[in-house]
């Protein structure tokens, strides 16, 4: 039986008994309606979808990481077999390298939303003023350059470091 308290939030809209679509007889096109009744609405599922998604490579890729620390070991054997292996010492460097930058990342971001919030916290009128002008524009507010980047460096490093560390396991396992 599946665990139904995963997933409870990733329904679609479109099995919803108010979609035309679900109606007998009903040959109304979806484009006419639409699956969202406001821009504000479509926007809000597509960021709840990013949160979703970035926080599955979160996990994914500590898991994978964990995995690929087992694997070297299954596949050499013991730390000797590990010593010897240039790929496996590799994989398992790239592996310290993505657990290690995990850690550094959130650290990181968790500064940077900690002075954002103070920001925010402390400058009522001003982040007030900010919302009206950045409103409605492909803008970094309420973030900012420097944690929108992060995030998006730290996506690739997570899934990059991973990767490669796994590419390097079956290098070193078909050498071996």
């Amino acid at each position: 039986m599946e665990d139904e308290s995963l997933d409870q939030d990733r329904g679609t809209e479109m099995a919803g008994p108010d979609n035309p679509l679900n109606k007998p007889g009903s040959l109304e096109p979806l484009s006419k309606t639409g699956l969202y009744a406001t821009p504000e609405e479509a926007l809000k599922k597509v960021s709840s979808e990013f949160e979703y998604w970035t926080g599955k490579l979160t996990e994914t890729s500590l898991q994978m990481c964990y995995a690929l620390i087992g694997a070297n070991w299954v596949v050499f054997g013991s730390v000797n077999g590990i010593l010897h292996n240039g790929w496996a010492k590799f994989s398992l460097v790239m592996v310290l390298f993505a657990l290690g930058t995990n850690v550094i990342g959130a650290w990181i971001l968790s500064e940077y939303l900690r002075k954002r919030i103070g920001y925010g916290e402390g400058h009522v009128d001003e982040w007030a003023k900010e919302f009206a002008l950045n409103r409605g524009k492909d803008v970094s507010w309420p973030f900012t350059d420097k944690i929108q980047n992060t995030g998006k460096y730290m996506r690739w490093i997570k899934a990059g470091f991973t990767i490669v560390s796994g590419l390097l396991l079956i290098i070193g396992a078909i050498l071996k």
